[in-house]
């Protein structure tokens, strides 16, 4: 009776860890390149620094670029395409 217990508890507590590791391998990861809101990054164009929460994102080429404002972000591509 022991043993039936005892193979009980054991697969209980496998059952739990194979369903923490599938949802760990599962569960989507977060942005490595997105800084959270309220870190300082400098805008590439005129060199002042922006709150990533309040920053212009524009994608290029597949890198992300933060400006201050929609004219720097013009600047950025009309720049990067000439």
């Amino acid at each position: 009776m022991y043993k039936i217990i005892i193979i009980l508890v054991l697969l209980i507590i496998m059952f739990y860890m194979v369903r923490r590791a599938a949802q760990a391998w599962i569960a989507p990861k977060p942005d490595e390149a997105m800084p959270g809101k309220d870190v300082m990054i400098q805008d590439p164009v005129c060199k002042t620094y922006v709150t990533a929460g309040t920053a212009i994102i524009e994608e290029v080429s597949g890198q992300k670029y933060y400006f201050c404002s929609q004219d720097c972000a013009k600047h950025f591509r009309r720049e990067g395409s000439a």
